[in-house]
């Protein structure tokens, strides 16, 4: 039997958050459908749902406004979580400015009745939306933040009481239309699914906002308040001399080393028919890398700077490090460094050389004219001492200056005590146990490298009589402690680099194709695979997830397999499609009237639905997909001068 996770909460913190009152709101989970038909101009909310926790009695509206109104007639503060608020806010906060509620954002005690403010990011991202009605707040939530996956996959995957059904979307609808028996079931079953979800959620304690400040809570508590000011302190706080080290903290500084997942397919690779290979999956990447068995140690407390060359004290501690050099790969070598924010590279590409590819004459080239001058290509990169170190073994560096660095006392097993509670109930349980336990383990990392941005945009009625937004910008956010998170990524691509790397023969030959974060795929025999350990569960190891017969890699995130083995095990045989941009209706069109030769730069699929606002709201349009090709921003005119 696998433990439970409520083995591991204090039971009157249990009871606390199952009497919702106590907490002075009552919790909901809320689901809107909206109109769907050939030629619309406009859409409308013809049903919605509303479910409280803890309770199986769902009350069913015929609009948005009387949906608003069941809401304030509770008469008390509420949370309503909507799964996906991108979507459903849309269409409350185009009935707010509708009808007479103003934009306020100020803090809910300073509100007036009949105001409201959202939390959207500058990015897109919908937090919540609140509004003041009659001295009592109603805050709608997004559910996906917490728990991000679809409401499919969550009645599968927690093994829910309820689960997700099929309905027909299209079709001509309006508010107050009558609500068949067969779609009123069919609305009340997504937020029945939800509501069983966040039930588990909350009587394991995790009430916050996202899953990520769920996690970093925890993590809070496994150390003592004044331990871990200590181990992780605010850098922002931490003055250094811009003009000696180009920023005025250690935040600013450090953020420049912080680089995501390593994502790369060999170049001359792309488009070819691999008829055998093999993809293996890190097991839980980040959580692996951040555990002791890793052997990595982390940067904490405050740093020491230096400028010239690395002292022996940085060498033996957590280093980061600023340089300027040119650089070449060396034969064999895989690529794995990336220039962003400058007009000689594109950011997205890993750089075989510091020379810049002039599309004029189809050449590299060392030297470029700018305002009439000639100038080198040298390039300046803040790195990572592990970052700085994988440099220097994949690239023949010229001109190497090291200008200057910090370094930092440095620890092992920081993470450990969170990351083996959640492994060991990941390995001992199923169901919603082990989905959750999945969920605080990866999803720890990411608030480490959290930044200040709180940009936020304002809504309003456009010209074209849609909800359009305004951005402001805002630094106000407190930041995570960027050094680890930093750390934390690059010990995850050294990762999956040396993987990649002791499996690549070249461009002509089998083994290393591609990789993306947090795995590899290879061509060949699958029994060739070398420098990784297999295991199915072990942190530090890897799981031959698949075998395929078929596979073409067109891009970066864009790859078709014909996997015939699971796990090692032979499986009916399917088609696995991983194609940024590309929904679920377009893959399934592709391979139902297409052959895999044709998965390329250029196709064109008729099924793919998109956003577009219209009044009301939004509404998901078929607009077809084509997988266009890559675009390539070529430098001004002035560089070839």
């Amino acid at each position: 039997m696998g433990r439970s996770l409520t083995e591991f909460i204090d039971p009157q913190l249990l009871e606390d958050y199952k009497n919702v009152r106590t907490r002075n709101y009552e919790y909901y989970v809320c689901d809107f459908e909206t109109t769907v038909f050939k030629g619309q101009t406009y859409t409308e909310v013809w049903a919605a749902a509303l479910v409280k926790l803890w309770s199986e009695d769902v009350e069913i509206y015929q609009s948005i406004s009387e949906f608003l109104d069941g809401v304030f007639d509770l008469g008390c503060n509420v949370i309503g979580y909507f799964h996906n608020l991108k979507f459903d806010g849309n269409f409350i906060i185009d009935y707010l400015l509708r009808n007479n509620y103003k934009w306020n954002r100020t803090s809910e005690r300073n509100m007036n009745n009949n105001d409201f403010k959202c939390a959207i990011s500058d990015r897109g991202a919908w937090y919540t939306i609140t509004i003041k009605h009659k001295n009592n707040i109603i805050e709608f939530r997004d559910s996906l933040k917490l728990l991000p996956f679809s409401v499919e996959r969550i009645g599968k995957s927690f093994k829910t009481e309820h689960k997700k059904l099929n309905m027909e979307y299209e079709g001509f609808r309006f508010a107050g239309c009558v609500i068949t028996p067969e779609e009123k079931e069919y609305i009340a079953n997504d937020v029945l699914v939800v509501k069983e979800a966040l039930e588990i959620m909350f009587e394991r304690g995790h009430q916050k906002l996202t899953i990520g400040s769920c996690c970093l809570e925890e993590f809070k508590q496994t150390y003592d308040k004044q331990d871990y000011q200590n181990f992780f302190p605010d850098l922002t706080e931490v003055e250094i001399d811009e003009q000696t080290y180009g920023e005025r903290t250690a935040d600013a500084y450090i953020r420049h080393s912080y680089r995501g997942g390593y994502c790369y397919l060999v170049k001359g690779k792309e488009n070819r028919m691999y008829n055998r290979g093999w993809t293996a999956d890190i097991n839980s990447s980040y959580p692996s890398n951040m555990s002791s068995e890793s052997g990595n140690y982390y940067p904490v407390g405050k740093p020491q700077f230096w400028t010239g060359e690395i002292p022996e004290v940085a060498k033996e501690n957590y280093y980061f490090v600023r340089i300027r050099c040119r650089f070449q790969v060396k034969p064999g070598m895989l690529p794995t460094v990336q220039i962003k924010g400058s007009f000689l590279y594109v950011g997205t590409d890993y750089l075989t050389t510091s020379d810049y590819y002039d599309y004029s004459t189809g050449t590299y080239k060392r030297y470029y004219m700018k305002n009439g001058k000639l100038h080198d290509s040298y390039v300046t990169m803040t790195m990572t001492g592990v970052d700085y170190e994988l440099f220097l073994k994949h690239y023949n560096v010229f001109d190497l200056k090291i200008l200057d660095g910090c370094w930092f006392r440095q620890e092992i097993g920081l993470f450990d005590e969170y990351m083996y509670k959640y492994k060991q109930i990941k390995e001992n349980s199923k169901d919603a146990e082990r989905e959750l336990a999945k969920l605080y383990l990866n999803n720890l990392y990411g608030k480490f490298s959290s930044n200040d941005l709180s940009s936020y945009k304002v809504p309003y009625i456009n010209e074209k009589n849609v909800l359009g937004f305004e951005i402001v910008e805002e630094h106000e956010k407190k930041p995570g402690f960027i050094a680890v998170g930093s750390a934390i990524t690059s010990y995850a691509r050294r990762f999956v680099i040396n993987a990649a790397q002791v499996n690549y023969q070249g461009p002509d030959r089998d083994g290393f194709i591609y990789c993306d974060t947090d795995s590899i795929h290879c061509s060949g025999n699958p029994n060739d695979a070398k420098g990784i350990k297999i295991h199915p569960t072990n942190f530090c190891a890897w799981k031959l997830e698949s075998y395929w017969d078929k596979a073409i890699f067109v891009r970066q995130k864009t790859y078709i397999e014909h996997v015939t083995h699971n796990d090692g095990e032979p499986v009916e045989p399917y088609y696995s499609i991983r194609c940024a941009g590309m929904g679920e209706k377009a893959k399934q069109e592709f391979l139902e009237e297409h052959d895999i030769h044709e998965f390329k730069e250029g196709l064109k699929l008729n099924n793919m639905l998109k956003p577009v606002r219209m009044p009301g709201g939004i509404v998901l349009v078929n607009k077809g997909y084509q997988m266009t090709p890559k675009k390539i921003n070529k430098f001004k005119e002035w560089l070839y001068e």
